[in-house]
């Protein structure tokens, strides 16, 4: 995490890896668990349910992949980027290659099956982690409005 965040972005991002933590020990697949973590964190007005499915699909590197498709919690990070962004699709696109190049500088590479090579599955956690904290950060410095997204936080 950069040194120069808010308090009120630090409660944030704490917020984001809490929810990311959860889904992950409830056994939700990296995908999952990154997009629906910030989703409940940041606020969404899609169900846990719409917000799985929508996420499902990115597992393992699209479909299971692994070897060549890209890591799901990075996947998921780029949709977050998206929905929270929805008349600025330059921006999304933006701040989408800020994240890959953020999570390719951590990680060593996008590829879900190179990074279980690397790493093993141990590091999928850190995979959703990396991508969440990011992605909130993103959002907080583009000053989208977290407020409007769920009204019970006071960020």
């Amino acid at each position: 995490m950069e040194g120069h965040l808010s308090d009120d972005m630090t409660a944030l991002v704490s917020k984001v890896e809490s929810e990311i933590k959860e889904l992950r020990r409830l056994k939700y697949s990296c995908s999952q668990a990154t997009f629906v973590g910030i989703c409940k964190a940041i606020g969404c007005e899609r169900s846990d349910e719409e917000l799985m499915a929508l996420s499902a699909g990115f597992r393992g590197g699209i479909g299971c992949s692994y070897n060549e498709g890209p890591c799901g919690a990075f996947a998921a990070g780029v949709m977050a980027l998206g929905m929270y962004l929805p008349k600025d699709n330059a921006k999304a696109i933006t701040l989408s290659h800020e994240l890959f190049c953020h999570f390719k500088r951590r990680l060593g590479t996008v590829i879900c099956g190179n990074i279980v090579y690397l790493h093993g599955f141990g590091e999928c956690t850190r995979c959703c982690l990396c991508v969440g904290e990011k992605v909130t950060e993103l959002l907080c410095r583009e000053h989208v409005s977290i407020q409007k997204n769920n009204k019970s936080n006071n960020v």
